[in-house]
């Protein structure tokens, strides 16, 4: 028990010296195995050598009177040796050994404790005899043991000290015994000095082990967690695991991603990029995105392969991340992958039934006004003229009627396809309803170039058609409106396309006819417009109304949009799409652009709460002027925060140089201001275009709001781009809402911000100070705004 004690209280002494009472119990017990282990390795050296060592003692004492006497000390040596030896099976660091801690030290204890005594006598017994040869073979007898020793006990700190203790004990009181006193005090001295060395030497040893072992154990309770976790992930995600080596070659694959390869044999050891430029299309940007990412050593997310492994077409999302050992050392990539191509051919299928007729393919009634919308919003802010035609098949009722519904579609199917072949790519070609079909004409609108196209339609679908074996023979009538000089509003448009086209059927049929009625007229008034445009911002006559954009969690205003207006002296307020047409390509539009910006920003300073204002930007403008330093000019004028300034812009100004305009995006993000993508899902490239630039806000185009009451397709694309906000972390405003239940569907998806009649009209200076009055201090008093705000903020007028 005494023993135990002893032990017990030595260990925890080292403990604390050695920083192994942080360890954890069961590590605390595998560093005594380890230690203890490793001096049971190291025992049968020490056998021998202390046996030679008594044998050249014996050797040496040999013929003295006191030669029994070193017999007997040997014989106890080696009795001592016997038991150190003895318990070498305890010497096991396994895992069914580690209860056997105390009886491990104890043993160890105790051996190197008798091992030391027993040297502590040697120059006792022998150096006396004789100052000679004799003396000096026990001194270097008792160095080298004491020396063998310690080197062996070094791992062990306690076994360490119970031999230092007696032997340099009995080593210091012999040298006493020497005549000269300071040669005592220096040998003395000496020994201490080398027992400090040993001391030292088995605490930084054993320090350095209780440093390994715990870091072994962190890594160990790592592994452990991720096993489960990766264990856990796989049998309860879709999703696959994936990883390759420094090299490139896939090293291991979930089983899932192996079966979805094809076996693991066709994709173990291979490749990762060759097995996807094998299976994927070489000049996919996508596999162009990852083989760059992987080049960088950078990280990778969501990004969808398209696969065609045989016959079948497949999609792949795919995550990868760069993996690096604890030296920093690229050791390859880890990974998920999910197979996405249901989702995709849903997608599919939805967008072509939100878009198309399902009887001919070409666009619907739904999305032919959206074209015809996207179509008017670039003429009102790029200036870019369009025409619409619009086409009534003649005699179609009389094969509908007398050969049946079913030969009719066959008609309507037949017309379309002739009709997508006389357009160009660039057009947009739809069936309205029954026999009645419109096309938008994008691009070279002059008549003189309408004139070929219209003259094809009406030679192509007035041809026969074979429908059952019988020859059918119809006509077609087209009426034509060109934008602006016809119509710069989506149903003045079509209101006189259709006129036209009623012409075109009281001219005979089988022609076409171009909107001519009010041609002069509207030209008049178009070059008089021009000539007071240019006077217009000089004579404070265009002013700026404010649409409220709302919290769609609170229902409170954060901010407002600016909307340009001409309040003319005589014709009252002119909307934009009547005069912004002919700014954009009169130039005149960075004057009006410019002012807009400053007088927003002028005017969001004075408002009583640090609300939002965001200014739609001109691609026009954007291109034609320093817009950064403009920017920067309308915030330091009006003192104005530029986090509360946001600018909008669309797609189509990233399609021209988007190089440049992206690094002028990044200079305004750069000031602080806020940018976001306008008209979002009208385009064909809106998910491209926010990847080459992080914009902060996605708004989303009105048509979409306006179809989701009755179109479950436009539910479910609304979905997708609430979605799509979270995960590129974008806020998601929705335009153009004007009913409750629009309200109740978009908040029901999380869109963070809404805007639309249902809230409010836009705003003249008068209604804006009613509506703040009204709102802001509502607002303020539920603890919504986060800026402070001065009290009792006097209104100044709008302009």
């Amino acid at each position: 028990m005494a023993r135990t004690t002893v032990t017990g209280r030595l260990s925890r002494l080292f403990d604390t010296a050695t920083r192994a009472s942080e360890l954890k119990p069961r590590v605390r017990k595998q560093l005594i195995a380890e230690q203890i282990s490793t001096l049971a390795k190291m025992i049968p050296a020490l056998a021998i050598v202390m046996t030679i060592l008594a044998c050249i003692l014996l050797t040496a004492m040999h013929g003295h009177y006191d030669y029994n006497m070193a017999v007997v000390w040997s014989f106890a040596q080696f009795a001592a040796l016997a038991y150190g030896l003895a318990g070498n099976d305890l010497g096991d660091a396994s895992e069914s050994r580690l209860g056997a801690t105390e009886a491990m030290v104890s043993r160890q204890v105790v051996f190197s404790f008798a091992l030391g005594v027993l040297w502590a006598i040697v120059p006792f017994l022998f150096l006396p005899l004789e100052q000679g040869s004799l003396g000096f073979v026990t001194v270097l007898a008792s160095m080298g043991a004491m020396c063998t020793a310690c080197f062996v006990f070094a791992s062990f700190p306690p076994a360490t000290a119970t031999f230092l203790l007696p032997a340099l004990l009995g080593a210091m009181l012999a040298g006493f015994g020497v005549e000269d006193y300071r040669l005592s005090l220096l040998f003395a001295a000496a020994l201490m000095s080398f027992a400090g060395l040993i001391v030292f030497v088995s605490l930084r040893q054993t320090r350095l082990l209780v440093e390994h072992l715990q870091t072994e154990s962190t890594i160990r309770d790592q592994r452990n967690i991720i096993g489960l976790l990766l264990k856990e992930f796989e049998e309860n995600s879709s999703d696959w695991l994936w990883e390759f080596d420094s090299l490139g070659a896939i090293d291991r694959v979930s089983d899932r991603f192996a079966l979805a390869a094809g076996g693991r044999e066709q994709i173990q050891g291979r490749s990762f990029m060759g097995f996807l430029q094998e299976n994927a299309d070489k000049e996919s940007p996508i596999l162009a995105e990852i083989e760059h990412s992987i080049a960088n050593r950078a990280t990778f997310t969501n990004l969808i392969v398209r696969l065609v492994h045989g016959n079948t077409e497949k999609w792949w999302r795919l995550t990868g991340k760069p993996a690096f050992d604890d030296i920093g050392a690229y050791t390859g990539y880890i990974g998920t992958a999910s197979d996405v191509t249901a989702e995709k051919l849903a997608e599919r299928r939805i967008n072509f039934l939100a878009h198309n007729d399902a009887l001919t393919g070409l666009l619907n009634r739904a999305r032919f006004t959206d074209q015809l919308g996207s179509a008017v919003a670039r003429l009102e802010r790029y200036g870019s003229p369009f025409a619409v035609l619009y086409l009534d098949l003649d005699q179609f009722k009389a094969v509908n009627d007398g050969r049946g519904h079913l030969a009719g579609d066959k008609l309507l199917a037949m017309v379309a396809k002739r009709l997508k072949a006389a357009v160009r790519e660039t057009d947009f070609a739809a069936r309205l309803g029954g026999d009645e079909f419109a096309a938008i004409l994008t691009s070279n609108c002059r008549r003189d170039e309408i004139a070929p196209i219209a003259d094809r339609l009406v030679r192509d679908i007035s041809a026969p058609y074979e429908i059952d074996g019988e020859l059918v023979t119809i006509g077609v009538s087209i009426g034509i409106a060109v934008a602006p000089l016809d119509g710069t509003r989506p149903d003045q448009i079509l209101r006189n396309a259709d006129l036209a086209l009623y012409r075109a059927k009281a001219s005979g049929r089988g022609v076409y006819r171009f909107f001519e009625s009010q041609m002069d007229s509207e030209m008049r008034e178009r070059r008089m417009l021009e000539m007071e445009l240019r006077h217009a911002i000089d004579e404070g006559e265009l002013v700026l109304h404010y649409q409220p954009l709302v919290s769609a969690e609170s229902k409170q205003p954060s901010g407002f949009e600016a909307l340009v207006r001409w309040n003319h002296p005589l014709r009252g307020v002119i909307p934009p799409a009547e005069f912004i047409p002919i700014a954009e390509q009169t130039g005149i539009i960075q004057q009006i652009g410019d002012w807009t910006l400053r007088r927003a920003c002028a005017d969001a300073a004075s408002w009583p709460a640090p609300y939002l204002v965001a200014v739609n930007l001109s691609a026009r403008h954007f291109q034609g002027s320093d817009i950064v330093a403009v920017v920067g000019d309308a915030l330091m004028e009006s003192g104005l925060a530029p986090s509360r300034l946001e600018l909008e812009i669309t797609e189509s100004l990233l399609i021209d140089n988007p190089e440049e305009v992206v690094a002028k995006l990044n200079e305004l993000k750069k000031l602080g201001v806020t940018i976001a993508m306008d008209d979002f899902g009208t385009g064909y490239s809106s998910l491209a275009y926010l990847m080459k630039f992080p914009f902060d806000k996605i708004k989303i185009d009105k048509s979409f709001v306006n179809a989701l009451s009755e179109d479950a397709a436009a539910r479910d694309i609304l979905r997708s781009i609430a979605s799509l906000g979270r995960t590129l972390r974008m806020k998601v405003t929705a335009e153009g809402v004007e009913t409750p239940e629009q309200v109740e569907f978009l908040r029901e998806i999380s869109l963070s911000h809404l805007q639309g009649y249902f809230f409010a009209r836009p705003l003249d200076s008068a209604g804006m100070a009613a509506y703040l009055l009204n709102n802001t201090y509502a607002f303020l008093a539920e603890g919504e705004l986060e800026e402070e705000v001065r009290p009792a903020p006097k209104m100044r007028a709008i302009a």
